[in-house]
């Protein structure tokens, strides 16, 4: 049974803050979504999926393109900001 896609791009997001150090809370100031719903969007078992404009606040704070964070890590998810 495979992972949904909202679990995968969860888990990726997860994966970046935590190899960056940084915290759902530091996500939540840097995007300007609220703590509450971010929490819901990256539950690791249950996620709300994600909106694009939230995709694409997360994947701006982050660094990252949005795509990186839909799709199989290829190494570009956990890269550091350069």
């Amino acid at each position: 049974m495979t992972r949904s896609i909202a679990v995968q791009v969860a888990q990726r997001i997860r994966r970046v803050l935590d190899t960056r150090g940084l915290t759902v809370e530091w996500l939540a100031d840097a995007t300007g979504i609220k703590l509450r719903t971010l929490t819901r969007r990256l539950h690791l078992t249950r996620p709300c999926g994600l909106t694009v404009d939230e995709l694409n606040a997360i994947a701006g704070a982050l660094d990252v393109a949005p795509g990186v964070l839909l799709h199989a890590d290829q190494g570009g998810a956990t890269a550091a900001s350069e």
